[in-house]
């Protein structure tokens, strides 16, 4: 039984009477000596698992309960709680056919038979008090009835309706992590043996607060019992500490109707404010320094939802991988609110990579990295599907984050690199590929009056995950070493639960893009799906398919001791964390020569990231 299955229609419209139809036989065995069945749907919208485009099919396992009452020709009989000529049969759902556990035939000529059936089965229930409660488990209630049935038919028709109305939320504009709907009758009971008449349902009186299930990005979905809607109903949205009330404009919900709301949220979501921005030459950039506030005040473990300091807000650049890239970094300060205070990068004519710094009471607090170029990532981009279904499922950019080439034989393809789950980048050379034993400290870098700038390399201090994150956000340049498992920026403890969980990159419950994400806005770091790697299409165990090398320069890893290594290889990181075996490591793939794996990397190492467009 699935916990939430889907139907729609536009608001406040019934769906059409068009009919899908799936034909089974009523028995489990070859001899089909049993009745016959048509399941038919009311609307083309009404079956278990329901997509985006409201298109419905039922799923393996899904179940239907049968009643039949038998009652001579002519004559009526209702339906009873026990009893009945069949009682509660299963009928499911396996390899596209549907199978009923025990047989059903017509008895001696001159009796009649009555079907009633509902969706989704249930053990020992009752079906003149059917149960639905919202507030325990949402499920589309449907059922079905076809009366005075003798034995001169062969297949017997059963038609579903739905029972429900279908509450649909999708947040067009904004921010929204979760949805409530507020002040509506959550609990009903059904009984089937009045199907087809007002007396089916009798509402609860109990009104809760129900939380809305996530189907899709920004998109919520509950089922509820049809009533009058209250006038104080509304649905609350929420994005970190932040709600907002949606009034609804609907007075009713009927039971079959799908109410779709489209929702603008005024709320900030720390995700959707990017950690990269992307800048021509020659041009400036203007940002909002908003998730330097947000982030201390609104991730507990890092600070106590304090400030690292309360004091003077300013900004400063941290390193350019070119001399005169940047020429100025500017504060726009707002008096009245300084969260409200913007930043603005002016760039030189040359393409290259940047770190600002916003500073509170000379505290750097959060860093932004800049990417000018020439480069449209929405104008180059590739489709993946790695699970060769033929759908693709990811979009990729033609790049690593931060390159200015897609040339895999040019240094400038190598881009940025990521330790896992940080959302700093650190830099590589820009004139030749990292070799062996390459110090980062090499690398050349600037500041802002184009006088050297120097990495610092330093080991992890300890166990405390909230110590740990404060110091890579306030010492921007600083590639954090480890000497031992479990080789992590984050803790010395191997058998650390994370704090944060694995939502550094990729918010692990929903594979939306997580708040240390350093990809721009619009795109983010690649995450699992259909239980796969990115780069699943790739490999067949360890062999290649195709040429990734074609595609991916061999930029090696950032080693947790500071050092280059593997600089035969291409390697990226995933989203993924590969918690909870692994908690303090990231998914990712190396590939070498003629051969590729999928490995779990400690976040002390610093690999290249190649960004999909979000979801």
């Amino acid at each position: 039984m699935k916990k939430l299955i889907f139907y729609g229609a536009s608001l406040l419209i019934l769906a059409s009477c068009s009919q899908d139809e799936d034909v089974f036989f009523g028995n489990k065995n070859e001899s089909n000596t049993g009745i016959k069945f048509e399941i038919l749907t009311a609307g083309s919208a009404s079956r278990a698992t329901t997509d985006d485009n409201f298109k419905t099919t039922f799923d393996n396992g899904d179940e239907l309960g049968l009643y039949v009452v038998a009652h001579p020709a002519g004559e009526t009989a209702d339906l009873a709680s026990t009893g009945n000529y069949a009682d509660n049969y299963k009928l499911s759902y396996i390899g596209g056919q549907w199978v009923i556990d025990k047989e059903v035939t017509f008895p001696e000529s001159g009796v009649e038979l009555d079907f009633y059936a509902y969706y989704p089965y249930a053990e020992n229930v009752d079906p003149k008090a059917i149960g639905y409660n919202a507030s325990t488990a949402m499920y589309d209630l449907m059922m079905a009835k076809t009366a005075d049935i003798d034995n001169s038919v062969e297949t017997v028709t059963l038609t579903f309706y739905h029972q429900l109305g279908l509450l649909d939320a999708q947040i067009v504009d904004g921010a929204g992590s979760a949805l409530t709907a507020e002040g509506f009758c959550t609990s009903a009971t059904f009984n089937l043996g009045e199907y087809g008449t007002d007396e089916v349902m009798t509402c609860g009186t109990e009104v809760k607060s129900l939380p809305m299930t996530m189907v899709g990005t920004k998109h919520f979905r509950a089922y509820v019992p049809a009533q009058k809607v209250a006038e104080d109903a509304k649905i609350v949205i929420k994005s970190g500490n932040e709600t907002q009330d949606y009034s609804l404009k609907n007075e009713n919900v009927f039971a079959g109707l799908a109410y779709k709301y489209n929702i603008t949220s005024t709320l900030v979501s720390l995700a959707d404010l990017p950690n990269c921005y992307m800048v021509k030459p020659g041009e400036s950039v203007t940002f909002p320094v908003l998730k330097a506030f947000k982030v201390w005040q609104d991730i507990p473990y890092i600070n106590n939802g304090n400030l690292r300091n309360d004091g003077e807000l300013g900004v400063t650049l941290i390193w350019q991988d070119h001399k005169s890239l940047i020429t100025s970094v500017k504060l726009n300060a707002n008096a009245d609110q300084r969260e409200q205070s913007t930043v603005t990068v002016q760039t030189g004519e040359l393409e290259g990579n940047a770190l600002v710094s916003v500073t509170m009471g000379g505290d750097k607090v959060w860093s932004y990295h800049i990417w000018v170029t020439n480069f449209d990532p929405e104008a180059h981009t590739v489709g993946v599907d790695n699970n060769g279904d033929g759908v693709d499922d990811y979009v990729f950019m033609d790049r690593n984050l931060g390159a200015l080439s897609n040339d895999v034989n040019n240094p400038l393809s190598i881009g940025m690199y990521y330790q896992g789950s940080n959302n700093e980048p650190y830099a590589s050379f820009t004139d030749k590929f990292p070799t062996d034993g390459t110090k980062l400290t090499e690398i050349p870098l600037y500041d802002i009056d184009n006088n050297p700038f120097t990495y610092t390399v330093d080991g992890i201090w300890g166990s405390d995950q909230g110590q740990s994150t404060r110091r890579i956000l306030t010492f921007p340049g600083l590639f954090v070493t480890s000497g031992g498992e479990p080789y992590s920026w984050i803790t010395t403890d191997a058998n650390a639960e994370l704090l944060y969980g694995p939502n550094y990159w990729t918010v692990e419950a929903t594979g939306e893009k997580g708040v240390f994400d350093p990809s721009p806005a619009g795109w983010m770091v690649p995450d699992y799906r259909n239980g796969l790697s990115p780069w699943a299409s790739y490999l067949d165990g360890n062999a290649l398919v195709g040429d990734p090398l074609s595609i991916y320069p061999k930029g090696g890893r950032m080693r947790f001791d500071g050092t280059f290594g593997n600089t035969t290889s291409a390697m990226l990181f995933s989203g993924t964390m590969a918690a909870p075996e692994y908690p303090l490591k990231n998914q990712a793939v190396q590939f070498d020569g003629d051969w590729g794996q999928i490995n779990n990397y400690s976040t002390c190492n610093g690999l290249n990231v190649r960004c999909v467009k979000v979801k």
